[in-house]
């Protein structure tokens, strides 16, 4: 992963993952920086910004495919794996998050 990322870039990119899930969800296969920004309320030049610290991942006029979008930006974030994670706490909350289906979809297994 490149070097001197801003953490406030860092930051927005599980929105962009989150927005991108949802599209290929809906059947989308191809998105714009504008498409992207008018969902999460961002710029469409502030998306392709924080998406150039990471390479070129779209072309100009024919936008990105959502899903190679998508695998990119797990890899960055480095959820494109299963990690094993531990819970502690039984309680109604611990029971609670166990079994939350969201860690599993998002790579992390609670052991």
């Amino acid at each position: 992963m490149p070097t001197n990322i801003p953490d406030i870039v860092i930051g927005r990119l599980p929105l962009y993952l989150r927005a991108l899930n949802r599209m290929a969800e809906e059947g989308q296969e191809v998105t714009s920086s504008h498409e992207l920004g008018e969902r999460l309320g961002i710029s469409s030049a502030q998306i392709r910004k924080d998406l150039s610290h990471f390479g070129g991942f779209g072309k100009q006029g024919t936008g990105y495919r959502i899903k190679y979008l998508e695998q990119q930006l797990r890899q960055v974030l480095k959820v494109d794996r299963e990690w094993s994670v531990v819970l502690v706490g039984a309680g109604d909350l611990g029971s609670a998050l166990a079994n939350y289906q969201g860690f599993v979809d998002r790579g992390f297994r609670i052991a």
